[in-house]
């Protein structure tokens, strides 16, 4: 899955700009040229034409000195771009089993998922503190389409995993139980505790998985 989306992306300066949008809280049509290494008019041109397509809205961003300045996030519809895994035939499928077997049942059946998700990840991540299993975590789940990172806060003394992709987005959307499970997962994988907070502007998807513990032996 990443490897065909990053061959779409390099041969694509559209998608190449959603794609580092996407990767952040909105940019200015000068930090899109720091990243993409086109033009200016070149990138605002494409920024112009997403807008128009229905794929970039726009809002008036605080500087700390001077004007507001201008800054392009993605829209709902920009998620067709970015890998996903059927999530809402999965959904469907749940709610199905709900209404045959009750309530509980879709439940049960994401637990035993991420249950298995845990044992799998933890036989990849083979690192020895907790920054190398982090990194190799997300690297798995970049792979995964989640668009993952790996980040140190130093000031808050934090260890962090961004994401800006959730593949399971509608399916978590309508079984917010899974947010927790994700967590856990988390938490089973790396040996320690755990933080996980959501932010959504617009398109805009940013979930942080943070922690400050060290690995217990």
């Amino acid at each position: 899955m990443k490897g065909k989306f990053l061959k779409k992306v390099a041969k694509n300066p559209k998608l190449l700009i959603l794609t580092e949008i996407k990767r952040s809280q909105g940019l200015s049509v000068s930090e899109l040229c720091d990243r993409v290494g086109l033009s200016y008019m070149g990138v605002k041109q494409h920024c112009i034409a997403l807008e128009r397509e229905g794929y970039l809205d726009t809002w008036r961003r605080p500087k700390g000195m001077g004007r507001p300045e201008k800054a392009y996030r993605l829209t709902e519809i920009a998620q067709e771009f970015f890998p996903t895994e059927s999530s809402n035939f999965t959904a469907e499928i749940l709610e199905s089993i709900q209404e045959v077997y009750g309530p509980a049942a879709a439940d049960k059946i994401l637990f035993n998922i991420y249950k298995n998700e845990s044992f799998k990840s933890r036989e990849k991540v083979k690192g020895g503190t907790l920054e190398q299993k982090l990194r190799q975590l997300a690297s798995l789940r970049d792979e995964r389409g989640y668009m993952s990172e790996y980040f140190y806060d130093r000031e808050a003394g934090q260890h962090q995993i961004i994401e800006f992709n959730s593949p399971i987005l509608s399916c978590m959307n309508r079984f917010p139980v899974i947010r927790d499970l994700e967590r856990q997962m988390f938490e089973q994988v790396l040996d320690t505790k755990v933080d996980r907070s959501e932010e959504r502007v617009s398109g805009l998807f940013k979930c942080t998985f943070r922690t400050n513990s060290l690995i217990t032996a």
